[in-house]
Parts: structure tokens; C-alpha cells; sequence
């Protein structure tokens, strides 16, 4: 066997050490109880509780980078689905919609409060949404770098 064949035949081996771990755990409640492989592969749209998520939010001040805040006016809706296995903390899947266009987001909802986060690389986007509906919504730019951030509310939907 040659040093190459060896060498790849180790990474092989040690890739299967790594995954058999992962492979063999299941999942268990706080208490202790196993709760079986059908937890394993529960997702937002899977699991046993469900909720939708509608808000409009209402974005007045605007921060940018180094600057001081100024008024904003800027509007955006929130449609979210949340999935989970406790109706006061859910995993949240949810489009965040303004004029300049439409941002895949997910997070977490945890006794009303909301936290989510996605975009691309070029534009990062943070949305942070207390239970009493006050919000922060921030984007950071790649390019510059440079960071907005703007301060609101955001609250259900009628």
C-alpha cells in the first residue's frame, strides 16, 4: 500500500470515527426520557406545534454607520411560520418584506420575543423584536463595511 493509499484510507477511517457518534445519539427530554428518532427529524413544518406569524412593523429612526440617527418612515411586514415542540419557544422560518425587496430570515421565538437573522454576503440582516413589540432591525454591508440599523415596532397584524 502506497503513502497515498494510506493516507486516504486514514481520512476514510476517521470520517466514520467522527459521524458514528453523531449517528448514534438520541434525542431526550429535559427529564431524562428518550423521546425516539421521530424528534430527530422534526423541522418547522413538521413539528407538533405550529404558528403563524403576521407583523407589520414600522420602522421611524434610522442610524447609519458612524452618523447620527435621523427619521425614517421605513415600513415592513414580517410573514413568519414557527414550528416546534413548545408553543412559548419555537424555530421561526419567516420573509421579511420591505420596498427595496423580500429577505429569508430564521430564528427563534421564545415567550414572545423574537430574534432572526439571514440575507447573503453582501448584506447581513438582524431583526429583533421584543414581546412588547419594540424592534431593531440592522443590516451590515460586506462592501465599505457599513452597518444601518433602524429603531420601531413591530405588531400583529388585524
Amino acid at each position: 500500500m502506497s503513502i497515498f493509499e494510506a493516507e486516504k484510507l486514514g481520512v476514510v477511517v476517521l470520517a466514520a470515527m467522527i459521524a458514528l457518534p453523531a449517528h448514534g445519539q438520541t434525542a431526550e427530554h429535559a427529564d431524562g426520557e428518550h423521546v425516539g428518532e421521530d424528534a430527530q427529524m422534526l423541522t418547522v413544518t413538521t413539528a407538533p406545534v405550529q404558528a403563524d406569524i403576521s407583523l407589520g412593523c414600522q420602522f421611524d429612526r434610522e442610524c447609519l454607520e458612524d452618523e447620527a440617527c435621523s427619521d425614517s418612515g421605513f415600513p415592513a411586514m414580517l410573514d413568519a411560520h414557527a414550528g416546534g415542540l413548545d408553543p412559548e419557544v419555537l424555530m421561526v422560518e419567516a420573509n421579511l418584506v420591505a420596498e427595496d425587496g423580500t429577505t429569508f430570515l430564521v430564528g427563534a421565538r421564545d415567550h414572545g420575543r423574537l430574534s432572526l437573522s439571514g440575507g447573503d454576503f453582501e448584506a447581513r440582516h438582524l431583526l429583533t423584536v421584543s414581546a412588547e413589540g419594540d424592534a431593531r432591525y440592522t443590516v451590515h454591508y460586506a462592501e465599505g463595511p457599513m452597518m444601518v440599523s433602524y429603531l420601531g415596532r413591530c405588531e400583529a397584524d388585524e
